[in-house]
């Protein structure tokens, strides 16, 4: 009886033992102890107060690219220092750029942080040259089904057609230009489907405009202006050197072109007369 007694101890004792053991393993399992450092050194960073001037915390539009060990220094009045710490890496949502925050872990505080910006590849980079057409009937040949090719049936006194340029892939268009001796005035035709004209002018003081039964913008920009509308047949942008009244009376001539037209073909095409110049 006594000796069972005495195996029924060592069996509890070593049960404990083991359970003790184990919670040990737990706590310094591979991995544990150095989530939780990482957990405590962005948690450094998010309450940072130029961190999250930089970057927009409350929203949540960011991620946390990297964690890790970096070597940084510094050197001042107060003396030189040097050493390994640990770097949070942020990104906001939408941008390349880079945001990093340095961390001395140990003494819980922020050493340092900085912007590496990374530049933008250019909208609709890595197309091919464009197509370059001397009249009309040779880019509307060419078009895909589903898209008709427009054009203004009036431009101002003193202005020809220079060109037609036809873009393809990723961001196709047609690019109608006039020229007078002094200025260009382009008329941009994006069909529907495809991605808006990348390089068209931006302004905060866009005024909203009627061409015809369509809502449009115009927007003054340095040096030329620009008009901007869409309709069945696509989206489109009137740029030049002219007054908003002018624009939107070459806007208002906008139509689909057909061959048997021969719009362009016909030097006789409709003039309008402009007021004064922007």
């Amino acid at each position: 009886m006594r000796l069972n007694i005495q195996r029924g101890i060592a069996m509890i004792m070593a049960v404990g033992l083991a359970a003790m053991l184990c919670a040990g393993c737990l706590e310094n399992a591979p991995g544990t102890a150095e989530k939780n450092r990482s957990a405590s050194v962005i948690a450094l960073a998010l309450n940072d107060s130029l961190v999250r001037e930089n970057i927009p915390i409350d929203t949540g539009d960011y991620e946390i690219v990297e964690v890790g060990p970096v070597q940084y220094g510094q050197t001042g009045p107060k003396g030189n220092f040097s050493g390994t710490f640990t770097g949070v890496i942020f990104r906001c949502c939408g941008s390349g750029s880079l945001y990093h925050v340095i961390i001395d872990d140990e003494n819980a505080m922020v050493l340092s942080q900085y912007w590496q910006w990374v530049k933008e590849p250019l909208p609709c980079s890595g197309a091919e040259p464009p197509k370059e057409y001397s009249t009309l009937e040779e880019v509307s040949s060419g078009l895909s089904r589903g898209c008709t090719l427009a054009y203004p049936a009036s431009v101002p006194v003193g202005y020809h057609l220079s060109l037609v340029r036809e873009y393809g892939e990723p961001c196709p268009r047609q690019d109608i230009v006039y020229t007078s001796e002094r200025n260009e005035l382009r008329f941009v035709q994006v069909c529907p489907g495809y991605p808006p004209y990348a390089f068209a002018i931006s302004g905060e003081a866009g005024m909203e405009i009627e061409i015809g039964d369509a809502r449009g913008e115009f927007v003054r920009g340095v040096g030329q202006n620009q008009i901007a509308w869409v309709d069945e047949h696509g989206s489109y942008w009137l740029i030049g050197d002219l007054q908003k009244e002018d624009l939107l009376e070459v806007a208002s001539s906008v139509k689909p072109f057909h061959q048997q037209s021969g719009a362009y073909a016909n030097p006789q095409q409709d003039r309008i007369h402009l007021g004064a110049e922007a």
